[in-house]
């Protein structure tokens, strides 16, 4: 692993406290994370000599310590010009001082003695993860930076802003660079290539586990199992060539693990991974990393909590399984309208999880913000809602878009409003199957490389009449393009067929009259919650260009209909 990934994923966190059991207790918790290198300190003197001789990324502190002030050590660090996150711990969560704490500009609060160690590691979570986001953005600006370095002819961005994070480019070279920061994405590898350690066979990962429960139980230590898809270069056509890429993956993967750590070679399967003394934050930590290096589908399970040998297994493929779908995550409290989306959303292709609660849906979020490509909720006069998608956009958590249903018509103002909270587009909860399912594929389906649309289609109603076998038959389209439509009719013409048709474009466009080629027809049937759409899509074939680029203006206009 290059240099600056690893800088990447690695974590300097120092826990004070004046009570050793609780030095003892943290590190024997931060240990299991990969990357987590741990200091201690007893009193905040001795503290602050650690934050300011090398960088510390977390710190969790006690606020009351004998004959020291934990909100002055508190201050100083809020202080700095990169400021940690910042976790209290504290006897008093209620007290005075914690909540002095929190107003200084403490991340979180935990109360001691812990009850559970899943509340450490829950916070844990949240600051490793917003550390990963925060170091993530840099490295996609500094490779934006590059990229323009490399096409842009004029002068070179001199933005104060980014000359603050980002060296200047003459002292580094863009080649250089753009190996350190840009996730490694599979090629072909010279025939010679040799991995540097060895892939255990899949029979060895049942009776590994066995042994590792047993050692979990006698040092009450946690355990992940994981396994990894390895992405397929469909352009490679030998078996030569096939195998060389493998392994030129397998040595990725051997960069993304601890030394300590099994790779077992499961076939189609991907790679297992076997990781000793790893807890579920540790895992998401090397799901990162995998992610980093272009494995984006990976699934792990914890012993004790996801079961024995077999379930952790099942468990960890399952989420790879789930992975590979598209997640959709639906906050939804109304149970009848909820299953309503729910069952729209049966295609296989997507992976739905359907939140009820405020709290589940950030909790969820919080895990999956990474995987997730689009959120769907209602419109409601819940403030906490709207308070929430505020917070998870203030964390940094919304990279995607947001669906949203309502059921009255909603002012400008209230749309400009909810544009800023990250709404994408809404729909009227009265609308059809494939009314949704559209506007979730424009948003969900990732467009393949050098094959984007170049002519938009758009959900639009129009006048149309068509003629076939000498009987004409009036209509309107459900969607329009320059090239082609999709016409509503409950008895639609086969595919292949010719029909004279006519459509009535707003505006200038008036009549347009051509021949039109049927190419796939639909049906009339009653779908699983409501009616689908019946009909058949054509292509036009002799549109004027003058008449085509008006319907490309049409097009343009009714795009906004839905999108805020």
């Amino acid at each position: 692993m290059e240099p600056a990934l690893k800088d990447e994923f690695q974590f300097n966190v120092l826990v004070v406290d004046d009570d050793a059991s609780i030095l003892s207790l943290m590190k024997e918790i931060l240990s299991m994370v990969p990357g987590c290198n741990i200091m201690t300190a007893a009193e905040p003197k001795e503290a602050m000599k650690q934050v300011i001789g090398e960088r510390v990324d977390i710190i969790f502190t006690d606020i009351h310590m004998p004959n020291h002030s934990g909100l002055e050590f508190l201050q100083d660090i809020i202080a700095l010009e990169q400021t940690p996150e910042v976790i209290v711990m504290s006897a008093y969560p209620n007290g005075e001082n914690a909540q002095q704490a929190m107003e200084l500009g403490a991340t979180s609060l935990i109360s001691k003695p812990f009850e559970d160690i899943s509340v450490v590691e829950v916070e844990l979570q949240k600051a490793i993860k917003k550390i990963l986001r925060q170091r993530s953005a840099e490295r996609d600006v500094t490779l934006k930076k590059i990229e323009l370095s490399q096409t842009q002819k004029g002068p070179t961005d001199h933005d104060a802003l980014l000359r603050v994070t980002i060296p200047p480019l003459k002292e580094i070279s863009a080649n250089e660079s753009a190996q350190s920061v840009q996730p490694t994405q599979t090629s072909k590898v010279p025939a010679t290539f040799k991995r540097e350690r060895k892939f255990y066979d899949i029979s060895l990962l049942e009776p590994l586990i066995e042994i590792e429960i047993e050692r979990s139980k006698r040092y009450k230590k946690q355990f992940a199992v994981g396994f990894i898809d390895l992405p397929e270069d469909y352009g490679l056509k030998t078996d030569e060539e096939r195998m060389n890429a493998r392994e030129q993956q397998f040595a990725q993967l051997e960069s993304c693990v601890r030394r300590s750590d099994v790779l077992i070679d499961a076939g189609r399967d991907g790679v297992a991974v076997l990781g000793f003394e790893c807890n579920k934050v540790g895992s998401e930590v090397l799901q990162h990393k995998l992610m980093s290096q272009g494995f984006e589908h990976s699934g792990f399970a914890i012993y004790p909590a996801d079961g024995d040998s077999l379930k952790l297994q099942e468990n960890a493929k399952s989420k790879v399984q789930t992975k590979r779908k598209l997640q959709i995550v639906l906050h939804e409290t109304d149970e009848f309208f909820g299953r309503l989306v729910q069952n729209m959303l049966l295609d296989p292709k997507y992976h739905t999880n359907w939140c009820r609660s405020l709290d589940e849906t950030y909790q969820f979020i919080l895990d999956e913000s990474e995987s997730v490509k689009l959120l769907v909720i209602s419109m409601t006069r819940e403030k906490d809602q709207w308070k929430l998608l505020a917070r998870m956009l203030s964390e940094g958590l919304i990279k995607w878009p947001i669906l949203l249903f309502v059921d009255v018509p909603l002012t400008k103002e209230v749309k400009v409003k909810l544009s800023k909270l990250g709404v994408r587009a809404i729909v009227n909860k009265s609308a059809s199957q494939e009314e949704f399912i559209y506007l979730v594929q424009s948003f969900v389906i990732p467009k393949p490389i050098g094959k984007e649309r170049k002519n938009y289609r758009a959900l639009i109603s129009v006048p149309t009449t068509f003629k076939l076998n000498g009987k004409m038959t009036s209509s309107t389209t459900f969607t329009l393009s320059r090239d082609g439509a999709f016409v509503r009719d409950m008895n639609p013409p086969s595919s292949g067929d010719i029909i004279d048709f006519e459509i009535f474009a707003p505006g200038k466009g008036g009549l347009m009259k051509t021949k039109a080629e049927v190419l796939y027809a639909v049906p009339y049937f009653v779908g699983v919650t409501r009616f689908h759409v019946a009909g058949f899509a054509l292509r036009f074939i002799d549109l004027t260009p003058d008449q085509r680029d008006h319907l490309d203006e049409v097009v343009s206009n009714s795009l906004t209909s839905y999108l805020l």
